[in-house]
């Protein structure tokens, strides 16, 4: 069997690293905040008789 049997890592910069990580805290943030949005429509209970509503 080989020693080298994994590619060799690529050197990132620190703001690549940086930029990578803001990336996917925005892309989890975005799902989470959809998901909220959405549960909070559908369960706007005080609006529920007048059917689908959006919030103001």
């Amino acid at each position: 069997m080989s020693q080298n049997a994994l590619p060799p890592v690529k050197e990132i910069s620190l703001l690549e690293l940086v930029l990578r990580a803001a990336g996917r805290i925005a892309a989890v943030s975005g799902v989470i905040g959809l998901v909220v949005w959405l549960t909070w429509v559908m369960l706007d209970v005080k609006n529920m008789q007048s059917g689908f509503t959006l919030p103001y």
